[in-house]
């Protein structure tokens, strides 16, 4: 079981590697469309993002964090990048353009319940037949469901309730333990989703 620090991982100005699921993600979609259009939801400082551009995306990306954005438009990559559009939004305020992949990686879990409803009909509004989701949701092990927390939480029944109308290209599930989220040390589990639009 991996203890993951997510105040420090979300605040840690080190321009990190791309997410492995993001590359498969890709390496999946390959060449099928061109000029193909990704959305990055919660890009922070742009680790999926500046990946994305280096594969030719148009990149549409948006943080609420207007610092970890400004370590994004500072990098070489990104600065001026006629490819890229990066705004200041909530999950909730975000108009999504159509996109042939979406990526949201440790963002979704700190929706609120309400608002992840509006974003997750957004994200299936701009993803095209055939495009590619992926991204983060945790799962509770050894909480009660009525002990209220910080995060959002989804089921594995509610997860597969979300992707009947996608074909699952990957879903990884992995328990980690962290201190961060609610100040106590908990397990959670995460799932990595790819999946593809019917």
């Amino acid at each position: 079981m991996a203890i993951v620090d997510w105040l420090n991982y979300l605040s840690n100005p080190k321009q990190l590697l791309p997410r492995a699921h993001i590359i498969e993600a890709h390496q999946f979609l390959g060449n099928m469309t061109k000029g193909r259009i990704a959305v990055d939801c919660g890009c922070g400082a742009g680790r999926d993002t500046l990946y994305l551009l280096e594969k030719e995306y148009q990149v549409y990306a948006f943080d609420i964090d207007i610092k970890s954005l400004e370590m994004l438009a500072g990098h070489p990559l990104a600065a001026s990048n006629p490819n890229l559009d990066v705004q200041v939004s909530s999950f909730a305020d975000y108009c999504f353009p159509r996109a042939n992949l979406i990526n949201a990686s440790a963002c979704l879990f700190f929706c609120e319940h309400d608002e992840f409803r509006q974003l997750w009909a957004g994200i299936e509004q701009s993803l095209f037949s055939g495009g590619i989701f992926c991204g983060h949701f945790i799962g509770r092990i050894d909480i009660a469901d009525n002990e209220p927390l910080p995060v959002l939480t989804h089921s594995k029944s509610e997860l597969e309730q979300l992707f009947s109308s996608y074909y699952i290209v990957s879903w990884k599930e992995k328990q980690e333990l962290s201190a961060q989220i609610t100040g106590q040390k908990k397990a959670w589990m995460v799932h990595t989703i790819i999946a593809m639009k019917k």
